[in-house]
This record gives C-alpha cells, sequence and structure tokens, in this order.
C-alpha cells in the first residue's frame, strides 16, 4: 500500500498520536509520516503519507496551507495560544469590524515573522518549546513567510473569526500575536482549524472514528495525484531502466521538466517512479520513489 490519505485530525491529540493509531490497521512493517505537523490543541486537515509517498514528505510540506481561526483579544499567553499560561490579560475596547479589516489587509504579503517560542523548530539541536519549559533565555530568528489571503469571519468581542492561506511555514500563532500587536491590544489563538492542504480540503477527510483497512483503501491518494502540483511524464522501459542504473536522459525530454526544479517520472507501466530534476540539459534521477511496487528502503 502506498499513496497518502486526507485525515481529520481531532483536537487533543498530536499528529504523532494519529500515526500510532493507524499503524496496527495498517500494519507495522508499512512506513507511515505526514506533510506537516498540527498541534494537539488544532483540528482539521492531516496529510498522511503511506509507503513510499513518505520519501516524498518534504516536496508536500512546502504546500501552500489554509486555516479558520479564532483570535482572543486582550489576553496574552507564553504560548500564544489557549493552551498557556496568562501573561497579560487586558479589557478590550469597543472596536467596529473596520480597523479589524484595516489591520488584516495590512498583513496580507511577504514579510518577516517571528515563531512562537513554543514551537517544534530546533536551536542549537534542541527543541524551542523544550528550552522554554526550562525557562532558558534564546531568540528564535526571524523567517521570510507569505500570507496570501485573511479575510474577517466574525467579530464578537473579545473574539474575532478569520480565514487565511498562507505559505508552509507560517505560524497563526504568531499571527494572532500580530493582529493584536496592529491593534495595540495582547491577542492570542484560541482555536485553530486546517481546511486545506495545497489542494487538498476537509470535506474530502476521513475522520479517526471507525476507520477500517477498507475505508483507508478506498480514500487513498494515489502517488500521481499527491504530487499534481510538479510537472509528469511518463518514459519508456529502457528509459527507466537507465535512471535506475543511475544514467541521465538526454534525448525526447519534455522542456517542461527541464525548466522546473523538480518533477516525477512514471515507467510507461507504472512499475517505477522517480523524482528527478535537470541537470546540465539532462534529466537525472534524485530518487527512486518505488520500484514494481515494493518499498525502497
Amino acid at each position: 500500500m502506498r499513496g497518502g490519505l486526507a485525515l481529520h485530525k481531532p483536537r487533543g491529540i498530536s499528529s504523532f498520536d494519529v500515526i500510532r493509531r493507524l499503524r496496527p490497521i495498517i500494519g507495522k512493517k508499512t512506513k507511515i509520516g505526514h506533510a506537516g505537523t498540527l498541534d494537539p490543541a488544532a483540528q482539521g486537515l492531516l496529510l498522511i503519507l503511506v509507503g513510499e509517498a513518505t520519501r516524498v514528505q518534504n516536496l508536500l510540506k512546502d504546500l501552500d496551507k489554509e486555516y479558520e481561526a479564532v483570535v482572543r483579544l486582550g489576553v496574552r499567553t507564553d504560548t500564544l495560544d489557549a493552551e498557556g499560561k496568562v501573561l497579560e490579560e487586558v479589557e478590550v475596547p469597543p472596536l467596529d469590524e473596520k480597523p479589524i479589516r484595516s489591520v488584516l489587509d495590512k498583513l496580507k504579503g511577504e514579510r518577516m515573522q517571528r515563531p512562537p517560542r513554543y514551537s517544534a523548530l530546533k536551536v542549537k539541536g534542541r527543541r524551542a518549546y523544550d528550552m522554554a519549559r526550562s525557562g532558558e533565555e534564546f531568540e528564535l530568528p526571524e523567517r521570510r513567510v507569505t500570507i496570501y489571503e485573511i479575510e474577517l469571519l466574525s467579530w464578537k468581542n473579545p473574539l474575532l473569526e478569520i480565514r487565511t492561506r498562507v505559505s508552509s511555514g507560517t505560524y497563526i500563532r504568531s499571527l494572532a500575536r500580530e493582529i493584536g500587536e496592529e491593534l495595540g491590544l495582547a491577542a492570542s489563538l484560541s482555536a485553530l482549524t486546517r481546511t486545506r492542504i495545497g489542494r487538498f480540503e476537509i470535506k474530502d477527510a476521513l475522520r479517526l472514528e471507525g476507520i477500517t483497512i477498507e475505508s483507508i483503501r478506498k480514500a487513498m491518494i494515489p502517488i500521481e495525484e499527491l504530487l499534481s502540483h510538479l510537472p509528469q511524464a511518463e518514459i519508456d522501459t529502457s528509459s527507466a531502466l537507465m535512471l535506475l542504473q543511475g544514467k541521465p536522459l538526454s534525448q525526447g525530454i519534455d522542456p517542461e521538466l527541464l525548466d522546473a526544479p523538480s518533477s516525477v517520472v512514471f515507467s510507461r507501466d507504472r512499475r517505477q517512479a522517480f523524482l528527478c530534476e535537470p541537470r546540465d540539459g539532462k534529466l537525472c534521477s534524485r530518487r527512486l520513489i518505488y520500484n514494481n511496487g515494493e518499498s525502497v528502503g
């Protein structure tokens, strides 16, 4: 079994907890991973990878993501969400929607963002959340993110609900803090639902309750669909053999493959799949995704 699974993660469990629950159903010998962690306090779409699909995990982590979030104004916590220790609590003055919408518009676009101290990012080989829990002083560097879309769904003091589409690596907890800063108020994330990863939507996601191997097989997303955001092509048996032997292809290559940093190439009989890249005008295999339907480690 190989491919992807769009799954609805409930609140209260970690992304790894989901994998732990799936192992006895899918089989302990089959590799299982995911394309982007979702915090235990959050719910929504988690893209599970099964079998050889785990080998393209990094290509899926970079997909844009969409969220619906509830931001609570007037409260600041150490974790930037409702799970943390309250550090500041202030009364929120009456606000109409106009200044809120103005702030959201201001936050659109590409810019630098400071990640939360309580995050899985590493500082000198250690998880930031472990260092934060130990009371250590450290700084996480800002990272470049893009807020493609952000809109106000509702406002009822002190809670505002937003929908946002962001680049990979964007922290919605940090975005909640930034909304508060622009309004001159403390703020934290009250609730979060991930509704989309790339082209995959929560409406198509399986739920953990009552999941079976039959429902998993029926909902499995083929690798070609998982990687539909990349250029793809088919090659004949002799060309597939060349890639298996580590030789580049120089004849009959679709120009689109040579213009893209990454592409996916399948043998015509679908027995092999390769992650490819251009080098000196030739197409080279960067990684064998699968061979004859067997695991390739």
